[in-house]
């Protein structure tokens, strides 16, 4: 990737977010700066370096073949450039640790991205409703479902009763 001088680091995130839906790794790699990170909150992912990001996205293209971003929005704000989409895919192998459930999933994202001096990326921070993607995916109830109100239940039962808690 070209620094700063030669791209604008909103040119570099639409690069990089271009990369990631074509599913070409090396290319989604080379848009992040030597010393780097990348953050999923929700899901308690903690990355450090090109070689564990590189990982991650290999983890995440063969379990979801179809990965997408969609929708896409770009915000600049003081050295940092903040990408609001939805992802979308159909989960067909181990993702985060969760076996494949067949079902496709759209959720909105917001991604901060700190800009590093070089002009490329110093991290991908993804905040997602990680609860909104289990129910998609079957991993959770939906809404409403028989199942929430089961769980429920249980819950109600574990706070009256000591020792369950």
């Amino acid at each position: 990737m070209p620094s700063s001088g030669t791209s604008s680091a909103l040119e570099v995130v639409k690069a990089h977010m271009a990369a990631e839906d074509r599913q070409d790794i090396e290319a989604t790699v080379a848009t992040f700066t030597e010393n780097c990170y990348y953050r999923v909150p929700g899901l308690g992912i903690e990355l450090r370096g090109r070689d564990e990001i590189r990982r991650w996205y290999r983890e995440t293209f063969e379990a979801v073949p179809d990965f997408r971003n969609s929708d896409e929005r770009y915000y600049e704000s003081e050295g940092n450039i903040f990408f609001d989409a939805n992802i979308e895919g159909t989960h067909l192998g181990t993702w985060a640790g969760w076996p494949p459930t067949g079902r496709k999933f759209k959720v909105p994202i917001l991604v901060r991205i700190p800009i590093a001096d070089d002009g490329l990326l110093e991290a991908e921070i993804v905040y997602f409703d990680n609860a909104g993607l289990f129910m998609q995916l079957g991993i959770l109830p939906k809404q409403g479902s028989r199942q929430e109100r089961v769980m429920q239940a249980i819950q109600r039962l574990r706070s009256l009763v000591p020792g369950l808690r």
